[in-house]
């Protein structure tokens, strides 16, 4: 292995291990207190047929998250983002293999901590793709599922691969929303090209009988009337597509993108690696690829006529980066970056994007403002821009490992923590913290004692009323 290799994987593998630690700085947050007590009113079962008559029709992503809250806050929600991290490096060390003819296992693992060192960098949400056990559980899971389904699909010959591709199958749809329509696309495509297939007629069959349980649960119907003008076709397609192309438009600008995908074109060519071909034409592939960037966005704004919340997000952007993999192993962008690929400018390349990065990460990402006013300011737009378009989770964990936000926000917790054992009654008003560590926390406490996310932590710990307050 190149010296260029091993000095990546190095940094990938660095990075990874701080992915872990900050595993341990981790809290419940948001709908943990909400699922929480929904067990401790109606026990496991009802629970669960609880949030299919009220909310929605999820069922296998509903069973974890409840069967998971008999582990205590404290463990959970520590163990749990150092399960979704390895299952998600486990995928793409299954996918990386079905790229090339006989690949070596080592540059197997190079692939794999690749798409992990990309996929984290460009996550739309760090804190809800991993650390927050909820939504972890909830579109995370299914994540890694769907991509070891698709890894595995060519062993729905054998028996033991069909089991497992139906129970990970059914498990991803009763997940959420977007995964259920993703999968059920993919196994519509493979019928239309093994139409006779029996096997995958059943496979359908089942998917669609499970897809049928989520649609029709009676929380769907309850939580739609609270939104206005949803369920308008026209509306969500638009919505979508115009969502979809700013999204793929933003994430193309992450020099971050086509710096691992520099790395990808040189392994590729130093060690020779063949590509597994198909007879189906490439941009029919790109094509049915965007599609499911689109199918990923439909949802939202079909139910609820919004923009899909950035966990579901983190979807779009798993599929986004198979995509430019595939895009640049077929398509003329691989070959001009292969002849302009050498390890001097890869390495200064490399270096010159962490100095810029190190700058960036002592900085706050300045407030958006009109655009009149960059006009007549173009130094502000030209900072903005710098900013913004190299603003990366990998500042925030580096930042909220070393800058100790991570480590202070965990003392405002066991601050936090103390004041609840001395609760006497009334409104309890618990420190709020400096810094939110924004790689693992989604959503705080608020000041508001009638925020919703207050009411479900004060229900949880027993309190009548609870807000934060500065001292």
């Amino acid at each position: 292995m190149t010296k260029t290799a091993k000095t990546f994987l190095i940094l990938e593998i660095i990075s990874f291990i701080s992915l872990i630690i900050l595993s341990f700085f981790a809290q419940p947050q948001a709908d943990d207190f909400g699922f929480a007590n929904s067990l401790n009113k109606f026990d496991w079962l009802g629970s669960q047929i609880n949030w299919y008559k009220t909310w929605f029709g999820r069922f296998s992503s509903t069973m974890l998250i409840i069967s998971g809250l008999y582990v205590d806050f404290t463990i959970l929600c520590k163990v749990f983002p150092i399960l979704i991290l390895s299952g998600y490096l486990f995928a793409f060390y299954l996918i990386s293999g079905k790229l090339f003819v006989e690949i070596p296992n080592l540059l197997r693992w190079i692939l794999a901590f690749s798409f992990m060192f990309l996929f984290v960098s460009e996550m739309p949400s760090l804190s809800q793709g991993v650390y927050w056990f909820t939504a972890a559980a909830t579109y995370a899971v299914a994540n890694i599922l769907m991509i070891i389904f698709f890894a595995l699909f060519d062993s729905f010959h054998k028996t033991t691969g069909y089991i497992a591709l139906i129970l990970s199958g059914v498990f991803i749809i009763g997940s959420n929303e977007t995964a259920m329509l993703v999968l059920m696309v993919f196994v519509c495509a493979e019928l239309l090209i093994n139409i006779k297939e029996k096997k995958l007629w059943l496979i359908l069959a089942i998917f669609a009988a499970c897809s049928l349980i989520v649609a029709l649960s009676p929380g769907n119907t309850l939580r739609s009337q609270m939104f206005e003008q949803n369920h308008n076709l026209l509306v969500a397609v638009l919505k979508s597509s115009k969502t979809m192309i700013l999204l793929i438009t933003k994430w193309l600008c992450n020099p971050l993108l086509w710096i691992v995908m520099a790395l990808f074109i040189y392994l590729r060519a130093k060690f020779k690696l063949k590509i597994v071909t198909t007879n189906i034409k490439s941009g029919i592939i790109i094509f049915f690829m965007l599609f499911l960037i689109f199918c990923t966005l439909f949802p939202a704004f079909w139910s609820v006529n919004g923009r899909p919340p950035e966990r579901a997000l983190n979807t779009s952007y798993l599929i986004f980066l198979f995509l430019v993999v595939y895009s640049v192993c077929f398509g003329k962008i691989g070959g001009f970056m292969e002849k302009a690929m050498n390890k001097k400018l890869f390495l200064s390349v490399l270096s010159g994007w962490l100095i810029v990065n190190i700058y960036i990460g002592s900085l706050d990402l300045p407030q958006r403002k009109d655009f009149s006013f960059y006009l007549k300011h173009p130094r502000e737009a030209a900072h903005f821009i710098l900013i913004s378009t190299n603003q990366n989770n990998w500042i925030d964990v580096y930042a909220d490992l070393f800058s100790g936000k991570a480590a202070n926000y965990r003392k405002t917790m066991l601050e936090r923590e103390e004041k609840i054992k001395n609760y006497k009654g009334g409104l309890i008003c618990l420190p709020k913290a400096e810094k939110i560590p924004r790689s693992i926390i989604y959503q705080d406490l608020t000041e508001d004692s009638g925020q919703w996310i207050n009411k479900v932590f004060a229900e949880y710990h027993h309190l009548e009323k609870v807000a934060l307050c500065e001292k």
